[in-house]
């Protein structure tokens, strides 16, 4: 007989090695906290602040970033606790005599952050580790997406894989789409 994954487990009816394999690892908890909180990082495309889903993180991003917050705060009371911002980051001149100086700021993006005093941190990641479990399925199934948006304890939350590990790598509150007059 043959030896395999399979046989060498005692599990019977499954074919290949996907289905062993773990997608949201071991560290995602403490992970997902350290994204949330963290500061004053901008995303790989310097089009958004990265992390900082904690709201006290996010407006000390701002701060640090001199970033802009543009337009009104947006809250859904279905939601209780998440805050959504429009913000700009400014575009900077990269050499010159202004080099280094803001020059303008750049297209406005929008961001769901949480109030820690309503949701903790523990509770965001809580419900995150849930969010990424959630997925998991979904990701099996459909190896080559990236993002699946998951509902928990009435909350929604976008899952994302790395798309070089395949791993679940993120799960953050968002906000749906709502139809604004």
């Amino acid at each position: 007989m043959s030896s395999n994954k399979v046989a060498d487990k005692s599990v019977e009816g499954i074919v290949g090695k996907e289905t062993d394999t773990q997608l949201v690892p071991d560290t995602f908890v403490s992970d997902v906290t350290t994204h949330n909180k963290q500061t004053g990082q901008l995303n790989a495309k310097k089009t958004g602040i990265y992390g900082a889903h904690n709201q006290d993180a996010f407006l000390e991003s701002i701060e640090m970033t001199e970033a802009k917050i543009v337009g009104p705060k947006y809250t859904d009371a279905r939601f209780l606790g998440l805050i959504e911002y429009e913000f700009q980051l400014p575009a900077r001149a990269a050499n010159g005599p202004n080099a280094g100086k803001i020059i303008r700021f750049k297209k406005a993006e929008k961001k769901t952050t949480y109030d820690p005093t309503k949701l903790s941190d523990a509770k965001v990641a809580d419900m995150s580790n849930k969010a990424a479990k959630k997925a998991e399925d979904y990701f099996r199934n459909n190896p080559d997406k990236r993002e699946y948006s998951v509902q928990i304890d009435g909350y929604w939350f976008t899952v994302t894989k790395n798309q070089s590990t395949g791993k679940i790598s993120n799960a953050f509150l968002t906000i749906p789409e709502r139809n604004i007059k």
